[in-house]
């Protein structure tokens, strides 16, 4: 994307309203910014996407046993909260400043939000519940269906929708600090040649880009889980 090159320095630390929207009518019209728009997307998505079948797969796994319950909630409590970009030297070693790079992240930051809340829902079934499951003699699946599924789905969700708002803040941070291709490295071209117009008018982007990310999933949480009380208070009210 064409940053800040054919724009003389400005010495002022602030753009104005009218010349952050000029570049966002300038950047609308460029190939290169969507080409980097979508890169980012790409890598936020594909991450997102690795993080939702590696943490509900290992979410259900551990969630279904009181022992492996037990046993890894320590280490996930403890694996949680260290950012992903204490592992981006390492990788950029490994991988180079890719979207293999960033897709990694992405799905490793995304993953830990996923097995906790899959857990936490799985663990959250009525015994009663389950009880009465097992006397009427359903299958593992028919119980994951009728029983776990159900309970766990709202868990999920808020899950996903907390691993897709830090996957585009990762996506961001791989570009801006590892050099991955993407709008983080465009915001990194504009602060070094001193167009902060485009900076101003990226940050815009990415504000409203998770925006509409947030949107959408709470769009399609409240149609999938239509027939859950809490979704249903919402409408009500």
């Amino acid at each position: 994307m064409a940053v800040g090159g054919h724009r003389p320095l400005d010495d002022k630390p602030l753009a104005s309203v009218p010349a952050i929207l000029g570049r966002l009518r300038e950047f609308a019209a460029d190939p290169e910014f969507w080409v980097s728009l979508g890169e980012t997307f790409r890598v936020a998505a594909i991450g997102l996407a690795i993080s939702v079948v590696l943490g509900v797969g290992a979410g259900l796994l551990v969630g279904q046993s009181d022992l492996a319950y037990r046993s890894t909630r320590v280490l996930v409590e403890f694996l949680k909260p260290i950012p992903p970009i204490v592992i981006l030297p390492l990788l950029v070693l490994v991988l180079g400043p890719t979207g293999d790079m960033g897709i990694f992240l992405v799905a490793f930051g995304g993953m830990f939000p996923l097995i906790t809340q899959t857990a936490h829902g799985v663990h959250d079934v009525d015994p009663v519940a389950a009880e009465t499951a097992r006397s009427f003699r359903l299958t593992r699946w028919q119980r994951v269906r009728t029983l776990v599924a159900p309970t766990a789905l709202p868990f999920v969700a808020t899950g996903v929708r907390i691993s897709a708002s830090a996957a585009l803040v990762i996506a961001l941070v791989s570009e801006i600090i590892g050099g991955a291709p993407g709008l983080g490295k465009d915001l990194v071209l504009a602060q070094t040649t001193g167009d902060y117009a485009a900076i101003y008018a990226l940050v815009v982007t990415f504000g409203v880009l998770g925006v509409l990310i947030n949107g959408l999933l709470a769009a399609l949480e409240r149609r999938a889980l239509f027939w859950h009380a809490s979704v249903r208070s919402e409408v009500t009210a």
